[in-house]
């Protein structure tokens, strides 16, 4: 009842706070506001006191936000209760749960990692594996944010999980202890050969910066460093100034980063780097594709415009809005875009016109430190355009509709261990071939996806038996093709199988580093780094520091 009554008063009282203005600022922002409001109470309260069913007003009004919001951008939102969490744990550097991370794979949620430090690895949850329920709470067809109210909890406390993994009949049962984790920023490190020291910075969040510039330091107590990779792929991006804080590892102390401008010219404001880099000589590439968005283009674009380093990968996701949390009542929390970031040379990466998402702005043309031509692009355009997929197109499809994972889980779902002798070997190989042969149409090709469409349509519109038989053909010839392409690319394939296989054991260093070494983004920047061309591509010599 109480919250029932608190939104009406509310309004009212904004009405009248507003209403004074109407007498000497008609026409004015102010008195838009009052109308506004003015306009908005009488439809609530008219809706909440006449619609033919009851209706809870708080309700209403969350609706009401949650349109006005999204008439704004995709980034302004309403978040209730815990749904603030994900921010709370950039800024504070640890949460509670069970150590792994989840996605949705097959309709189902899947177990997409396990912290090799959490309690979930202890237990023998792998990769794969269908997670179905918590404490009694169906879990299976949630979204990944879903299960957010059932693992995090109190250090100690614990849950009984229940899991299914394709291969096996019986239900998987295990009781986890929660446990107080540090937040993971970043992800893997490894010295590459010729002294390439790699760092895969996974999120930004609080001490991001220290966290790659003691990666960097580690790797440099043995050899002396040849170059460095810093990996953003996948990488959504996360507070602003730890952003800065990871650029500043690498360029000259006092250069601008980032600028941000809000809504009035007092609004701008530069960020500039505070602190020493660890060496500002230091051969540089920094890795990107189309899910790096956010801050890690603020890095991408601070390291391009200063010339500090080249960037290698697909260009970014185009995210150059910068959102503020401010709270609100009733435990929610209201994050709104306040103002735009744009690179050291004046760039905005934002990808579209967010109000009108199909119109795209005319790209200019800006230039870097070094005099470089660099083009607006709604994202950040890499020096060097590479693919991190070691599969062709049609092997690629059948990865991103989880053929290989798929298979794998059930290749060793009754394995306790893996061999120590394991490799894939052509019967293994075969097997995956059957596996994708049984697979529905639009599972296998984006052709044979659409021929699907075209049956479904021909159908129903009565085509003859012979325009039914050429569709037959034609779907048979496709998947000869499909199983062809596998054949013909039996090494790729098997470098795919035994990763996704070897995901299910061992620890995530384990796969990072088997992963890394058949990794075309990786080989390539190890390249750049070591020859003349990393020199030619910048224009110039990399800059001391200054």
């Amino acid at each position: 009842m109480k919250i029932r009554l608190l939104i009406p008063i509310c309004i009212a009282s904004t009405l009248a706070l507003t209403a004074g203005y109407r007498s000497h600022e008609d026409g004015t922002s102010y008195a838009r506001l009052a109308r506004s409001i003015e306009a908005f109470g009488s439809v609530f309260r008219e809706v909440t006191s006449t619609y033919v069913d009851t209706l809870a007003p708080e309700d209403l009004v969350e609706v009401g936000i949650d349109a006005m919001l999204k008439s704004l951008d995709p980034y302004s939102v309403y978040m209730r209760g815990d749904e603030s969490e994900d921010i709370d744990m950039l800024t504070g550097g640890s949460y509670v749960g069970f150590g792994f991370s989840v996605g949705t794979r097959d309709s189902l949620l899947t177990i997409l990692d396990v912290r090799a430090d959490g309690p979930a690895y202890a237990a023998g949850v792998r990769v794969g594996d269908h997670l179905i329920a918590v404490d009694n709470h169906r879990t299976d067809t949630l979204a990944p944010s879903g299960l957010r109210p059932f693992s995090r909890g109190v250090p100690g406390s614990t849950a009984v999980l229940r899991f299914t993994r394709p291969g096996m009949r019986d239900t998987i049962v295990r009781t986890i202890t929660r446990a107080a984790l540090p937040l993971e920023l970043v992800g893997h490190t490894q010295l590459l050969p010729g002294n390439i020291a790699y760092v895969r910075l996974v999120r930004f969040g609080r001490g991001s910066g220290n966290a790659v510039r003691e990666a960097i330091a580690s790797l440099a107590t043995t050899q002396k460093l040849a170059g460095v990779i810093l990996d953003l792929r996948d990488n959504p991006g996360g507070l602003l100034d730890a952003a800065v804080d990871v650029a500043e590892v690498f360029v000259p102390r006092g250069s601008v980063v980032v600028t941000t401008r809000g809504r009035g010219t007092r609004e701008t404001r530069e960020y500039t780097s505070q602190d020493d880099p660890i060496e500002p000589t230091y051969p540089l590439a920094v890795l990107i594709n189309e899910r790096s968005a956010s801050a890690s283009e603020i890095v991408a674009g601070a390291i391009q415009d200063l010339d500090r380093g080249v960037i290698i990968g697909k260009q970014s996701f185009g995210k150059g809005l910068v959102q503020t949390v401010v709270p609100m009542p009733n435990d929610a929390s209201l994050k709104l875009t306040t103002s735009r970031y744009f690179t050291p040379s004046g760039r905005s990466i934002q990808k579209a016109n967010y109000r009108n998402r199909t119109e795209q702005r005319p790209s200019q043309i800006f230039a870097t430190r070094n005099g470089r031509k660099v083009e607006e692009r709604h994202g950040i355009a890499p020096d060097s355009t590479v693919s991190d997929s070691v599969l062709p197109d049609a092997l690629a499809y059948l990865d991103d509709n989880y053929a290989f994972g798929r298979f794998a889980t059930r290749f060793t779902a009754r394995m306790d261990s893996l061999p120590a002798s394991f490799s894939v070997t052509p019967a293994v190989v075969d097997s995956f071939v059957k596996s994708v042969a049984a697979l529905p149409p639009a599972q296998r090709s984006p052709v044979l996806a659409e021929l699907s469409k075209v049956r479904a349509t021909a159908t129903t519109s009565g085509w003859s038996a012979a325009a039914m038989h050429g569709l037959d053909y034609a779907e048979r010839s496709i998947e000869r093709e499909v199983e062809k392409t596998i054949r013909q690319n039996q090494r790729s394939v098997s470098a795919q199988l035994d990763r996704e296989i070897r995901a299910r054991f061992g620890s995530p260093q384990q796969r990072e580093e088997r992963s890394l070494a058949v990794d075309p983004v990786v080989r390539v920047a190890r390249e750049l780094l070591t020859t003349p061309k990393y020199h030619a591509i910048l224009g110039s010599q990399v800059p001391s520091d200054h």
